[in-house]
């Protein structure tokens, strides 16, 4: 049943296009269509009325794992639909992780990454070491072409629990993996 609400707010969410009449199935009315016309109408006799409720609970019953089935179906076709949808855009990926991790707050956010130049002291061929003033040391990925492509800000909040549990950082990347370009590399930070 939690499904079947859950489904029925995705459709009234979603747009109508996404969710073509093609795919809606009523089975309460459709089982009132097929059942023969004398076991639809309202007889006067008592007994005939307890057969036909009789009647009607076993062919619901006979249905249930039909719906069970068809809900299944709906569900696998809301998230196909919800990954065809979302690209490798920076909009949609920062959406995907929002989704996903920080619901309504919306505080994750990507920027691009720092491509700082190679500082070179001396060669080690030359022998010659410069004294310089002042030189700050960052992370290899920071530098040149080996630097990363995005930086991905999360926040440290107990709200977002990427930095806290394993489960849910390898989560962040497995969907950063799906979505992000093919050769485009990125590091989660720390705002």
């Amino acid at each position: 049943m939690k499904q079947e609400q859950h489904l029925k707010q995705a459709f009234v969410k979603t747009d109508d296009s996404a969710n073509s009449a093609l795919f809606r199935l009523d089975y309460q009315r459709l089982v009132n269509m097929l059942l023969p016309f004398t076991l639809r109408k309202h007889g006067l006799q008592v007994p005939f009325i307890e057969r036909r409720h009789t009647m009607l609970a076993w062919i619901h019953a006979l249905l249930a794992p039909v719906k069970r089935l068809y809900i299944d179906f709906l569900v696998y076709r809301y998230q196909i639909n919800y990954k065809m949808e979302h690209t490798g855009q920076v909009v949609y990926l920062e959406k995907v992780l929002n989704d996903r991790f920080d619901r309504g707050k919306e505080r994750i956010r990507i920027k691009d990454g720092p491509k700082l130049e190679w500082v070179y002291i001396f060669r080690r061929d030359e022998q010659k070491p410069k004294y310089l003033k002042k030189i700050y040391l960052h992370n290899q990925l920071s530098y040149g072409e080996k630097g990363v492509d995005f930086e991905v800000f999360i926040p440290t909040d107990t709200d977002i629990p990427v930095w806290t549990d394993s489960g849910k950082w390898a989560e962040c990347h497995s969907l950063l993996n799906y979505y992000k370009l093919a050769g485009k590399t990125y590091q989660l930070t720390k705002p």
